[in-house]
Protein backbone atom coordinates (compact mmCIF):
# COMPACT_ATOMS: atom_id res chain seq x y z
CA UNK A 1 0.00 0.00 0.00
CA UNK A 2 1.10 3.51 -0.42
CA UNK A 3 2.37 5.66 2.64
CA UNK A 4 1.31 8.81 0.77
CA UNK A 5 -2.01 7.98 -0.37
CA UNK A 6 -4.22 9.92 1.54
CA UNK A 7 -6.64 7.97 4.23
CA UNK A 8 -10.16 6.89 2.68
CA UNK A 9 -12.90 5.85 4.68
CA UNK A 10 -14.91 3.53 2.72
CA UNK A 11 -16.42 0.21 3.58
CA UNK A 12 -14.85 -2.40 1.90
CA UNK A 13 -17.14 -5.11 2.01
CA UNK A 14 -15.70 -8.82 1.80
CA UNK A 15 -18.72 -11.16 0.39
CA UNK A 16 -16.96 -13.82 -1.77
CA UNK A 17 -13.25 -12.83 -1.47
CA UNK A 18 -11.04 -11.75 1.21
CA UNK A 19 -10.39 -7.30 0.87
CA UNK A 20 -7.26 -5.75 2.28
CA UNK A 21 -7.35 -2.18 4.56
CA UNK A 22 -5.30 0.39 5.38
CA UNK A 23 -4.78 2.67 8.44
CA UNK A 24 -2.31 4.46 6.99
CA UNK A 25 -2.20 7.97 6.81
CA UNK A 26 -5.32 8.58 9.22
CA UNK A 27 -6.17 11.97 10.23
CA UNK A 28 -5.72 13.12 13.78
CA UNK A 29 -8.06 15.57 15.82
CA UNK A 30 -7.59 18.41 18.05
CA UNK A 31 -11.13 17.91 18.76
CA UNK A 32 -14.27 15.35 18.00
CA UNK A 33 -14.17 11.69 16.91
CA UNK A 34 -13.59 9.74 14.08
CA UNK A 35 -15.01 6.37 13.33
CA UNK A 36 -14.17 4.96 10.02
CA UNK A 37 -15.15 2.01 8.45
CA UNK A 38 -12.28 -0.07 7.21
CA UNK A 39 -13.67 -3.82 6.38
CA UNK A 40 -17.41 -6.15 6.89
CA UNK A 41 -18.33 -9.39 6.08
CA UNK A 42 -21.43 -10.66 7.16
CA UNK A 43 -20.58 -11.57 10.30
CA UNK A 44 -17.36 -9.42 11.22
CA UNK A 45 -16.81 -6.26 10.92
CA UNK A 46 -13.30 -3.94 11.29
CA UNK A 47 -13.24 -0.04 12.33
CA UNK A 48 -10.71 2.64 13.42
CA UNK A 49 -11.50 5.11 15.56
CA UNK A 50 -10.13 8.46 17.09
CA UNK A 51 -10.74 10.45 20.03
CA UNK A 52 -9.33 14.01 20.78
CA UNK A 53 -11.02 13.19 24.51
CA UNK A 54 -13.81 12.12 25.85
CA UNK A 55 -14.33 8.20 24.74
CA UNK A 56 -18.12 6.99 25.04
CA UNK A 57 -18.92 8.23 27.97
CA UNK A 58 -22.01 6.41 29.28
CA UNK A 59 -22.69 2.85 30.10
CA UNK A 60 -23.98 0.62 27.34
CA UNK A 61 -23.91 -2.46 26.04
CA UNK A 62 -24.13 -4.32 22.76
CA UNK A 63 -26.99 -6.60 22.55
CA UNK A 64 -25.82 -8.38 19.24
CA UNK A 65 -22.37 -8.28 19.02
CA UNK A 66 -19.10 -9.35 21.06
CA UNK A 67 -16.16 -6.66 20.13
CA UNK A 68 -12.73 -5.80 20.82
CA UNK A 69 -10.98 -2.68 20.99
CA UNK A 70 -6.72 -3.04 20.14
CA UNK A 71 -5.17 0.21 21.33
CA UNK A 72 -2.97 1.95 18.61
CA UNK A 73 -2.09 5.03 19.89
CA UNK A 74 -2.75 6.63 23.16
CA UNK A 75 -4.32 5.31 26.55
CA UNK A 76 -7.83 4.85 27.58
CA UNK A 77 -9.32 3.98 31.06
CA UNK A 78 -12.12 1.52 30.27
CA UNK A 79 -14.94 1.50 33.29
CA UNK A 80 -17.58 -1.85 33.13
CA UNK A 81 -21.07 -1.93 34.39
CA UNK A 82 -19.54 -4.43 37.44
CA UNK A 83 -17.48 -1.16 38.66
CA UNK A 84 -14.35 -2.46 37.13
CA UNK A 85 -11.83 -0.08 35.39
CA UNK A 86 -8.52 -0.63 33.40
CA UNK A 87 -6.61 1.22 32.13
CA UNK A 88 -5.64 0.04 28.41
CA UNK A 89 -2.88 1.49 26.55
CA UNK A 90 -0.21 0.84 23.85
CA UNK A 91 -0.69 -2.87 22.02
CA UNK A 92 -3.14 -3.55 25.10
CA UNK A 93 -7.04 -4.23 24.20
CA UNK A 94 -10.10 -5.63 26.02
CA UNK A 95 -12.35 -7.47 25.17
CA UNK A 96 -16.28 -7.02 25.31
CA UNK A 97 -18.71 -9.85 25.23
CA UNK A 98 -22.46 -9.10 23.96
CA UNK A 99 -24.36 -7.44 26.65
CA UNK A 100 -21.61 -6.49 28.71
CA UNK A 101 -21.78 -2.71 30.18
CA UNK A 102 -19.17 -0.31 29.17
CA UNK A 103 -17.81 2.73 28.96
CA UNK A 104 -13.99 4.53 28.07
CA UNK A 105 -12.36 7.99 28.88
CA UNK A 106 -9.71 8.85 26.20
CA UNK A 107 -6.42 10.26 28.05
CA UNK A 108 -5.83 13.37 26.68
CA UNK A 109 -2.62 13.68 26.57
CA UNK A 110 -2.43 12.56 22.75
CA UNK A 111 -5.05 11.11 20.02
CA UNK A 112 -6.67 7.93 21.17
CA UNK A 113 -6.66 5.72 18.03
CA UNK A 114 -8.19 2.35 18.64
CA UNK A 115 -9.19 -0.55 16.08
CA UNK A 116 -12.26 -2.29 16.95
CA UNK A 117 -13.26 -5.27 15.87
CA UNK A 118 -16.99 -6.37 16.35
CA UNK A 119 -18.90 -9.74 15.17
CA UNK A 120 -21.92 -11.51 16.10
CA UNK A 121 -24.20 -13.83 15.27
CA UNK A 122 -26.92 -11.68 13.06
CA UNK A 123 -31.03 -11.68 12.97
CA UNK A 124 -30.37 -11.45 8.99
CA UNK A 125 -28.28 -12.14 6.52
CA UNK A 126 -26.56 -10.21 3.74
CA UNK A 127 -24.74 -6.74 3.40
CA UNK A 128 -27.49 -4.38 2.23
CA UNK A 129 -28.08 -2.64 5.30
CA UNK A 130 -24.79 -1.32 7.12
CA UNK A 131 -24.55 1.55 8.96
CA UNK A 132 -22.13 4.92 7.93
CA UNK A 133 -19.61 2.84 9.80
CA UNK A 134 -19.98 -0.78 8.21
CA UNK A 135 -21.71 -2.29 11.11
CA UNK A 136 -25.15 -4.40 9.86
CA UNK A 137 -28.14 -2.33 10.96
CA UNK A 138 -29.45 -5.53 12.40
CA UNK A 139 -26.98 -5.57 15.25
CA UNK A 140 -26.65 -1.79 15.47
CA UNK A 141 -29.89 -1.72 16.76
CA UNK A 142 -29.12 -3.52 19.68
CA UNK A 143 -26.92 -1.11 21.22
CA UNK A 144 -28.65 0.37 24.59
CA UNK A 145 -27.68 2.98 27.38
CA UNK A 146 -27.18 1.76 30.97
CA UNK A 147 -30.61 3.37 31.92
CA UNK A 148 -32.56 1.47 28.47
CA UNK A 149 -32.43 4.05 25.71
CA UNK A 150 -31.21 3.02 22.42
CA UNK A 151 -27.82 4.48 21.10
CA UNK A 152 -28.56 6.51 18.40
CA UNK A 153 -26.56 9.48 16.48
CA UNK A 154 -25.38 12.27 18.18
CA UNK A 155 -26.63 12.28 21.63
CA UNK A 156 -25.05 13.64 24.49
CA UNK A 157 -24.72 10.38 25.95
CA UNK A 158 -22.36 9.48 23.30
CA UNK A 159 -19.92 12.20 24.93
CA UNK A 160 -17.04 13.50 22.04
CA UNK A 161 -18.78 12.32 19.24
CA UNK A 162 -21.44 15.20 19.62
CA UNK A 163 -18.69 18.04 19.41
CA UNK A 164 -17.57 18.95 15.87
CA UNK A 165 -14.61 17.70 14.28
CA UNK A 166 -11.71 19.46 13.58
CA UNK A 167 -8.35 18.06 12.31
CA UNK A 168 -4.73 18.54 13.75
CA UNK A 169 -3.02 20.19 10.53
CA UNK A 170 -0.66 17.95 9.11
CA UNK A 171 -0.99 15.59 11.94
CA UNK A 172 -1.68 11.37 10.87
CA UNK A 173 -1.75 8.27 12.43
CA UNK A 174 1.10 6.53 10.28
CA UNK A 175 2.14 2.99 12.22
CA UNK A 176 5.41 2.21 11.58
Amino acid sequence: MDDMKPFESKINVATDKAVTFSMRNLPLLEQGTSYDPLATAENLWVNIKVYASGGENALHSHGGEDHAFIVLQGKAVFTFGDGRTEEVGLHQGVMIPKNVQYKFEADETENLVLLRVGGGQRGQSGLDDLTRFGAPRDVNRLTVFADGSTKIGNSVQNGESGKPRVYAKGKVFSPG
